[in-house]
């Protein structure tokens, strides 16, 4: 899969590389040395000073050439599965959502294990906040089961986070396959140890400093 950069200087500056051309979360990256239209890419957008976003998706234009109002490039229609990282972006665009939770549903992958009914699993999250996570997995849990999860932090440095959580929605299907889980607090204690986590997390994404491998 091929690699394109969308380096921005200004959040603002985001809007004028929207793409409607290449669909409803749709991007124009400029670049004289494009992959061919029908190839997957991952575009790499990087807000200066800011965060930096791995987006995947499907050349569906190709422009070689320009001129004075024109640029070299293609349209990049984003998968659907990246909507959560393109709400993300839109929210930090704006400075900020409507509903402060979904603006720190921050869409990271982290490992995560967890208890089911066949033992011990191990997956990875799709996003999380201060109130729970969606955890990507082949094995579902029923709506309203009780597990333990163990998440862990980036960079491997530090002991995983322990939470007991319930299952509150199922995705049965496709790339997101997965559930949906809220965080059962003991005390609030607990809720401020993970509110801290989330906290310390959301900082090192809008700097830039989560590796590649967190940013899904």
């Amino acid at each position: 899969m091929g690699r394109l950069k969308l380096h921005l200087i200004e959040r603002s500056d985001f809007t004028k590389f929207q793409d409607p051309s290449a669909g409803g979360q749709g991007l124009f990256v400029p670049g004289g040395d494009a992959p061919n239209v029908g190839e997957h890419v991952t575009v790499e957008v990087v807000f200066q000073a800011g965060p930096r976003v791995l987006l995947n998706g499907v050349i569906c234009w190709r422009r070689t050439t320009g001129d004075a109002r024109t640029r070299p490039g293609v349209g990049v229609a984003i998968d659907r599965t990246e909507k959560s990282k393109m709400n993300y972006i839109l929210g930090y665009v704006r400075g900020g959502m409507i509903d402060v939770r979904e603006k720190r549903r921050l869409p990271v992958r982290l490992r995560v294990a967890y208890s089911g009914p066949k033992g011990r699993r191990i997956n990875f999250t799709r996003d999380l906040n201060e109130e729970g996570a969606f955890v990507r997995a082949s094995e579902l849990l029923d709506v309203g089961a009780r597990t333990l999860l163990l998440i862990s932090p980036p960079g491997g440095d530090y002991k995983p986070i322990e939470i007991h959580a319930t299952v509150a929605r199922l995705q049965p299907e496709g790339e997101d396959r997965g559930i949906g889980v809220r965080f059962d607090f003991a005390n609030d204690g607990e809720r401020d140890r993970l509110s801290a986590f989330v906290t310390k997390l959301e900082g090192d994404y809008l700097d830039g400093r989560l590796p590649d491998d967190v940013l899904l």
